[in-house]
């Protein structure tokens, strides 16, 4: 009898051990779907005619799911040159995690679409040109006024991590996932810039990277309520994103 209860006994404890493993393994596979980023494929056309309505569309994903419940989507539209006179329009979701937006062009141009998408604590915004009406040739394909080429899409996705709840006067630890093209983005110059709505002294806190395309930082926020909190990532002549997030502190 001895001998039967001690091996039920070791049968016991080896379930246990191996549901623990498969819990722990399904707690990974939980925290690498979180870490997924989202990527968001901007379709713009190459060309459009002056006073006609022109469609851009965003696909967005993650992973292999479509992202149907994005916080925000918003399509920012400037003239070559002009990005100080740009033009926010709200997106509308059609389906299958694609979101739609129109404007109609009244001057020919190079303009520039760029779409903000805000989904599941994370950002992106992609960008790309479009040609409108009659432009002079030595315009089109020169650099815009905000330094980019041709017809250009972003390739970077920037996730910021923080903290739910935020304290006041307490060094709170932020994290900021970069990818480029799907892969995370090393040796880049990470900083972000915080400050409250109309504050005129904005704080600048550098990060650094802990391991690949993961840069780490803290910074205490000195007083209670909404902070803006924008996320720069430089690296070279080629990549010079940035996104911006609220943030609550209580």
């Amino acid at each position: 009898m001895k001998k039967v209860s001690l091996f039920v006994l070791i049968g016991f404890i080896t379930l246990f051990i191996a549901a623990c493993g498969n819990a722990n393994d399904d707690n990974g596979a939980r925290e690498d779907e979180k870490l997924e980023a989202i990527e968001a494929k901007l379709d713009v056309p190459e060309k459009g005619e002056k006073g006609q309505s022109v469609s851009f569309s965003t696909k967005v994903t993650q992973g292999d799911e479509n992202v149907e419940d994005a916080g925000e989507v918003k399509y920012e539209i400037w003239k070559a040159g002009h990005k100080e006179e740009s033009e926010m329009i709200e997106a509308k979701h059609d389906k299958n995690g694609v979101y739609k937006g129109e404007k109609t062009f009244e001057e020919d141009g190079m303009y520039t679409v760029q779409v903000h998408v805000t989904a599941r604590d994370m950002h992106t915004m992609p960008k790309a040109d479009i040609m409108i009406g009659n432009v002079e040739a030595q315009e089109h394909g020169e650099e815009s006024g905000d330094g980019h080429h041709g017809h250009h899409e972003s390739t970077v996705s920037i996730h910021l991590m923080k903290p739910e709840m935020m304290m006041m006067n307490e060094e709170e630890e932020i994290n900021v996932h970069v990818k480029n093209k799907e892969k995370a983005l090393e040796k880049a110059e990470v900083r972000l810039e915080i400050y409250k709505e109309g504050q005129e002294k904005h704080e600048w806190v550098d990060l650094a990277e802990e391991e690949a395309g993961m840069y780490q930082g803290s910074y205490a926020f000195p007083d209670k309520g909404t902070y803006n909190v924008h996320v720069h990532v430089t690296k070279g002549e080629d990549i010079h994103e940035h996104t911006m997030q609220t943030v609550e502190v209580h």
